[in-house]
């Protein structure tokens, strides 16, 4: 065969898609002398089989035979565009626009060659060539306008659309245009009406809702937004991004089960995407599905594990359900990423005192001050975990350097205050109370504080007046309540007392120390009925409470309740068999039902139990001469 049917064997097979066998028959043909349009349809061949380098020594060897060929240097161009050999592609379109000035197309390439290098002056006027010898190209205006965006031009840009506009208002791509750089210069309104006049000519394109779904989202119009992606990801259910814009605007309207199903959907078409997985993990918190949320965390950091921000998020989740290990861990990864972080080293701290983990928390609220040592809240976390430690000299410390850095810090002030009544300074607690009022006289915190630390200098007067006066500031304040009507019966002002800490109960009806005052203060005026009732309600809260317990026994027995006395005695046992006291009291309950003998054997378990305390030797010596006496 000739060349001639070489090439026609040649182009058959291209159309069958068959390019390596057509690269044969070009070669073929080109095998009978140089001919440019095979040497054109050879090269196209190797480019379909991506074999952009093969098809660029051809394209080249093609303008050495036929250097005048416009069409040889613009083929040699594309092909260094596809190796990005983007200067040696510009020095090839600028061949073929210099043989052929009015050759608009390689105006189009050598714009696209230039702008790939970032020689944006030049690209734009290669893109101003190729529109002024085609005025309807709109890959040229579109290529155009982009470089304009690129040089910080976006009105140039619309100006640039609105032209083509006046030439022809039909363009669909002259309206996109012009909406991209109206949106660019946040003229979201006027960049919404340019794509509905696009969509007005082309309603199906999902690109263009897309695109208005974002300038309506950048109008704080989000359920138009809303409607426009909904469309655009129907048109084109496979585009995972108008299902993520589409997801991010359902969150913004707390709709975060759709958004939620939109987020999975586009994670369905992406793949492994860990910006993705971070946001269906936010949705999902928000929606209080915290395991699904902490999965979607992790799945994100599986891809991508040094993202701070999810290992944020994922400590957050952890706190909402109580899981501080998990908190600790995220927030230990965290500061590995960033160690120049302060804050995440203060969050780390705080995990780590939830944990117990007091010595740890302190190292780190201490790495945190060396990276932000003005920072009050850090000095004061300091302070909470060396006093958790009981180490208050050093919280004292801490918490006054807080306070120096803030001055208005109440918090820091009350716990320099409660951190030196620990240390047994109740003058200087006393002190640093009233400074704290100072700054804010109406807290009644502070002035109960102020009540408690008086009263361990026994200035009674002074603290029974810091205590009203916190009460007054706060009457449902049931701590106040209490330790008012504590001083109060300390004094013997027994009806004053029981007032306040009827009111404490009324506030606080699970405050075990309330009904436990009531009850001890009824025992002390011999109201034994009372009294009773007032323990037992105290032993409903807390069934191990000690102290309650003798005050219940001495109620009974002074009401002469002997069987209860003894169920009572019993029941203490139950809970605790080693405790003497118990014992001694079953004895006694059994002695006074004249059970003596079995009196005795119980009196005979708390001297084991307890045996340097004489009254029960006393009491069992007693029980034993009765049993052998009185034969019970």
């Amino acid at each position: 065969m000739d060349a001639a049917r070489w090439r026609d064997r040649g182009r058959s097979l291209m159309r069958q898609g068959r390019y390596d066998e057509a690269e044969a028959a070009y070669r073929e043909g080109l095998g009978h002398g140089p001919d440019l349009a095979t040497f054109l349809d050879l090269g196209i061949a190797l480019r379909r089989q991506r074999r952009a380098a093969d098809a660029e020594a051809i394209f080249f060897e093609a303008t050495r035979e036929f250097p005048e060929a416009v069409s040889a240097h613009t083929e040699l161009g594309r092909a260094r565009f596809e190796l990005a050999r983007y200067d040696d592609a510009v020095a090839a379109f600028r061949e073929a626009v210099r043989l052929r000035p009015e050759y608009a197309r390689a105006y189009v390439d050598l714009g696209l060659a230039l702008d790939r290098l970032g020689r944006y002056a030049e690209a734009e006027a290669a893109f101003r060539d190729a529109v002024a010898r085609n005025p309807n190209d709109d890959v040229a205006r579109a290529n155009l306008s982009a470089v304009l965006r690129r040089q910080r031009r976006a009105e140039d840009a619309a100006a640039v659309h609105r032209e083509a506009l006046t030439r022809g208002p039909g363009s669909v791509a002259a309206y996109v245009g012009l909406g991209r750089a109206l949106f660019e210069t946040r003229r979201y309104e006027e960049a919404t009406a340019a794509f509905r006049e696009a969509l007005a000519l082309r309603p199906a394109d999902a690109r263009v809702h897309l695109l208005l779904g974002l300038s309506l989202e950048r109008a704080r119009r989000t359920r138009e937004a809303i409607v426009a992606y909904r469309e655009a990801s129907r048109l084109a259910p496979d585009a995972a991004l108008a299902h993520e814009r589409l997801a991010v605007a359902l969150a913004r309207r707390r709709r975060y089960a759709e958004a939620a199903a939109s987020f999975r959907e586009a994670l369905r078409l992406r793949g492994d995407d860990a910006r993705l997985s971070h946001q269906l993990g936010i949705v999902l918190e928000r929606q209080g599905l915290y395991h699904d949320a902490i999965e979607s965390f992790r799945t994100s950091l599986r891809s991508r594990p040094r993202r701070v921000e999810v290992w944020r998020a994922l400590a957050d989740v952890c706190r909402r359900l109580d899981d501080w290990h998990g908190e600790a861990a995220a927030y230990a990864a965290a500061v590995q990423i960033q160690p120049e972080d302060a804050e995440l080293h203060a969050n780390h701290g705080v995990a780590l005192g939830a944990l117990g983990a007091y010595a740890e928390a302190a190292m780190a609220f201490r790495r945190a001050i060396g990276l932000a040592p003005t920072e009050p809240e850090h000095h004061y976390d300091l302070a909470v975990a060396l006093g958790r430690e009981g180490r208050h000299a050093e919280a004292e410390q801490a918490l006054r350097e807080a306070i120096r850095l803030k001055p208005t810090s109440i918090k820091a002030r009350a716990n320099l205050a409660l951190s030196l009544g620990r240390q047994g300074r109740h003058a200087a607690a006393a002190e640093a109370y009233r400074e704290a009022i100072a700054v804010r006289p109406d807290h009644p915190a502070l002035h109960r504080g102020l009540g408690v630390a008086l009263y361990w200098q026994r200035r009674h007067p002074e603290a029974e007046a810091a205590f009203r006066e916190a009460a007054r500031l706060d009457p449902g304040y049931a701590r106040t309540h209490l330790d008012l009507g504590e001083l109060l019966a300390e004094h013997r002002r027994f009806a004053e007392a029981e007032t306040c800490f009827r009111i404490a109960i009324r506030l606080r009806q699970d405050s075990l120390r309330a009904h436990a005052a009531l009850g001890s203060l009824l025992l002390a005026q011999l109201r034994y009925p009372e009294a009773e009732a007032a323990c037992r309600a105290a032993l409903e809260i807390d069934p191990t409470a000690a102290r309650v317990h003798f005050d219940l026994w001495d109620a009974l027995e002074g009401q002469s309740k002997h069987a209860a006395l003894e169920t009572a005695a019993r029941a203490v046992i139950a809970l605790k068999p080693d405790h003497a006291d118990a014992h001694a009291r079953l004895g006694r309950a059994l002695f006074a039902q004249g059970r003596h003998a079995e009196a005795a054997d119980a009196y005979r378990e708390a001297v084991r139990l307890g045996p340097s305390f004489q009254q029960f030797r006393d009491e069992l010596a007693l029980a034993l001469r009765e049993s052998k006496f009185g034969g019970s």
